[in-house]
């Protein structure tokens, strides 16, 4: 089994897909969030960003959910971002004169370099892990990097000095587990699910091109509970023509639940409108 995650080894990405299937899978970076989602034509499973606390929403992953077909979605991943201060074993924190990271990481953990690391220049790297890997090739005893605490794992020869170094404590992502198929469930799936995400658009015809989207009867029709709604440009459409996704979630633990979704779609589509499910977790 293979899993394809927005790489390099030792992101964030990387460290949510490890949460969710520790060692039971072989795990492929890729350079882009498309390369991860279009790798289920010949993957098992594809991890991706979803949503970031401070960010919102990773419009690159919604850009490939708009034309998804090979792919379902079949879980989240909620993950604290946890800014981690490590060393190569044997140094000393009096010692380093030098901190690595993405220059990202580097504004997110700027009180903790001010405060215990005053004299200490700053360098800028391509992503975490890549500050990481520099620190563990180092011939010297006297640079820092600020990465993920996967990267410990990956590098035998880093120490982790201090965990969660970032100037503030409220930053966490969501990120989508989708398999190659709506079949081959992960390793957290649930027994009962109560999440969905629903993709709709409105047809394309000459006889409903100046016709506007009225949310309010859509949802009237939709007629479960919808906790997000996000929106996106619709592919290969008349101008200004949006796709929408719909978020649900389901009032309680049940097995009609997959069937009440199936339900909502067909109506959707009864009332003139492209829908697909395209998640359920």
């Amino acid at each position: 089994m293979k899993v394809g995650f927005l790489g390099p080894f030792g992101t964030y990405t990387h460290q949510a897909a490890y949460e969710c299937f520790q060692d039971s899978i072989t795990y492929c970076e890729k350079t882009t969030i498309a390369d991860t989602i279009e790798s289920l034509e010949t993957l098992d499973y594809a991890v991706v960003p979803r949503e970031n606390s401070i960010f919102g929403s990773v419009v690159e992953t919604f850009d490939g959910l708009r034309s998804l077909k090979e792919g379902f979605i079949l879980g989240e991943i909620v993950l604290k971002i946890q800014h981690c201060l490590v060393i190569k074993k044997g140094a000393k924190l009096a010692d380093i004169d030098c901190v690595m990271s993405h220059e990202q990481a580097l504004g997110q953990c700027r009180k903790f370099i001010a405060e215990h690391l005053s004299s200490a220049a700053t360098f800028k790297t391509t992503s975490t892990a890549a500050a990481a890997e520099a620190v563990s090739r180092s011939k010297t005893l006297n640079v820092a990097a600020i990465c993920s605490k996967i990267c410990t794992t990956m590098f035998g020869n880093l120490e982790l000095v201090e965990e969660g170094i970032q100037d503030e404590d409220f930053n966490y992502t969501r990120f989508f587990v989708l398999g190659r198929n709506s079949l081959i469930k992960p390793p957290s799936y649930p027994t009962y699910p109560t999440r969905a995400l629903i993709r709709v658009t409105m047809r394309t015809t000459a006889a409903d091109s100046e016709t506007s989207f009225d949310l309010t009867e859509f949802l009237k029709i939709l007629n479960l509970s919808v906790i997000r709604i996000d929106r996106r440009p619709a592919p290969l459409s008349i101008t200004f023509r949006d796709m929408y996704f719909l978020e649900l979630q389901s009032t309680s633990k049940e097995d009609l639940w997959p069937k009440k979704v199936e339900q909502s779609v067909s109506r959707i589509r009864d009332n003139g409108f492209l829908a697909e499910s395209i998640g359920l977790w």
